[in-house]
């Protein structure tokens, strides 16, 4: 590494760099969302359709991971500079290094994280208050019976139409509509979905001894069906980034039983194996629901769509 020293505190205050500011600036990566500490990229390491690329400050160290790419698909934003530019630890030191960083790079970011959380939240609170004054009950339930799985009017959807981008949309609070952080939101005649306000687990409760956790709303609805079991309750991921959420929920509900049955890929098998590591350690018995597996395909929805 010709021209440059490194020593141990050298290498300490890159890994205390706020690594949100350095992807956006130095890599131009846009955040796709937020929840919980973490924010969302698509990734710089392979092409992506849903963001998976995860970035987050732990004990005064920021940490990355990429929970679509391989297991090993994480690191320090040293090792980040590795992946990225191909490069080996020198040379990624090299490149980290040769850089001056304001003393903005320094500065924690949980205040404007709260501040951030809020406004979002409050945003996707006003807007869902406004789209209940001219919602379709009937065209609602009409996309879920289309979907092959039954609406229940608890779980609060309603109609979104987004002008600027000429589509419709089903909008789902979550994690439900009386403590609504984000609104979950599915495009009524195509394939787009977005999430507005804060990212959040999504809960439909009913017995509260049972819960039955994957990775969408409509894997939750068709599961009740493939498990012929109307009564159990009903939590989505969203993401299988949000995984690190499911800590706090389990604590708080405290069930007899959960079953697991998360997506049929490489994202899906990580998030399952880091729930169950966070499962084991309440009361709760593990439940693997892997049906799906067994008919190779990607989730309960799909499975429920090929044996209709």
């Amino acid at each position: 590494m010709k021209g440059i020293r490194v020593s141990d505190e050298d290498k300490r205050l890159l890994k205390e760099l706020d690594l949100n500011r350095f992807v956006q600036e130095h890599l131009h990566m846009m955040p796709q969302g937020r929840s919980g500490g973490i924010t969302y990229y698509f990734s710089p390491l392979r092409k992506e359709t849903k963001p998976s690329f995860a970035i987050e400050c732990y004990r005064g160290e920021w940490r990355w991971r990429d929970w679509g790419g391989d297991d090993e698909d994480r690191g320090d934003i040293i090792e980040l500079v590795e992946r990225v530019h191909r490069v080996n630890f020198l040379e990624a030191l090299r490149i980290l290094m040769s850089n001056e960083y304001p003393a903005a790079y320094y500065e924690r970011e949980a205040e404007t994280e709260r501040r951030d959380r809020q406004a979002k939240i409050a945003y996707a609170r006003g807007l869902y208050s406004k789209l209940l004054r001219v919602n379709s009950i009937d065209t609602v339930s009409a996309y879920f019976r289309e979907k092959g799985v039954t609406y229940h009017l608890p779980i609060g959807c309603a109609l979104y139409n987004d002008f600027r981008e000429k589509k419709v949309y089903i909008a789902t609070p979550a994690p439900t509509p009386w403590s609504l952080t984000a609104l979950e939101c599915r495009e009524l005649k195509g394939d787009a979905r977005k999430t507005l306000g804060a990212g959040s687990l999504w809960f439909f409760e009913r017995d509260p001894g049972k819960i039955l956790i994957t990775e969408s709303i409509l894997d939750c609805l068709a599961g009740e069906i493939v498990l012929g079991d109307h009564e159990i309750s009903l939590c989505a991921l969203n993401s299988a980034a949000y995984v690190n959420q499911l800590g706090d929920f389990l604590e708080e509900r405290d069930p007899d039983e959960v079953w697991l049955a998360t997506d049929n890929d490489k994202p899906g098998i990580r998030a399952r194996d880091r729930a169950i590591e966070m499962i084991s350690r309440t009361r709760a018995q593990i439940v693997l629901v892997e049906d799906h597996f067994r008919a190779g395909v990607k989730d309960l929805h799909k499975l429920l769509a090929a044996n209709s």
